[in-house]
């Protein structure tokens, strides 16, 4: 059968292309790692500029000593009923300092940084945005970083981002409720637990969850072998249901 219907004009089927591999391969133990969290899925603090619900490609600074009831959402996207309800459902910045305390992880840097994904313009970025991120955590001697996105748009951003952290030296990992997105667009490594975009961190309010949930996408860090696998994690929460 032939699939042409012009002689000389492109075929449009479409032919998803994963990009190249980039991926570090992680050198400390977990407990001596500094790690950070970003995420792309609109998380602000309630004294910041809100994002651009039609599309955004600006961060905000979230200095990692930020109380959780100070940061907020903005995202047109997806459903924001949960992070609402538990801002960690998404950016887990409570759990982190728990797991520093536990001496799980070594510490934190003294600022992260989040954006919003959904509408993003790819070409900013790749060029712009993600290389910034990844250059201000890489100055903060940054060992991993672990990042979330909302809707299918935001794992794209996410991960575009990530890469470029990845490629900077740091050891990456999408906690993906979308894993097919972030597999296609080529995340060093994920990990996806069954939620629902929005709570990719885990049910809001469900501390032991969403502690597993971190602990085992670090756990992934450090223990993949390889670009691009994913390794589903045994945790399911399920949105009001």
């Amino acid at each position: 059968m032939k699939l042409t219907t012009k002689q000389g004009m492109q075929s449009e089927i479409f032919v998803p292309v994963t990009p190249k591999p980039v991926f570090t391969e992680l050198k400390k133990p977990l407990n001596k790692c500094k790690v950070a969290f970003i995420t792309a899925g609109g998380i602000h603090k309630k004294d910041q500029t809100p994002f651009n619900t039609s599309g955004d490609f600006s961060y905000r600074t979230i200095p990692f000593d930020t109380p959780s009831d100070q940061l907020m959402v903005t995202h047109g996207g997806f459903d924001n009923s949960d992070i609402n309800k538990d801002v960690n459902a998404m950016f887990p910045i409570d759990r982190l300092h728990e797991l520093v305390k536990e001496g799980f992880i070594g510490s934190l840097p003294a600022e992260t940084y989040t954006f919003m994904g959904g509408g993003g313009n790819v070409e900013k970025f790749l060029n712009e945005t993600g290389p910034e991120i990844a250059k201000k955590l890489k100055a903060q001697d940054v060992d991993i970083v672990l990042c979330t996105g909302g809707c299918g748009t935001c794992h794209r951003s996410a991960t575009i981002v990530t890469r470029c952290c990845e490629e900077a030296g740091m050891s990456c990992c999408v906690i993906a409720a979308l894993p097919p997105i972030a597999r296609q667009q080529g995340a060093p490594r994920i990990t996806a637990p069954h939620v629902p975009i929005g709570s990719n961190a885990g049910e809001p309010h469900n501390i032991p969850q969403q502690t597993a949930i971190i602990k085992e996408s670090l756990e992934w860090v450090r223990d993949c072998p390889s670009f691009n696998a994913t390794k589903v994690l045994p945790y399911e929460y399920r949105h009001n249901v």
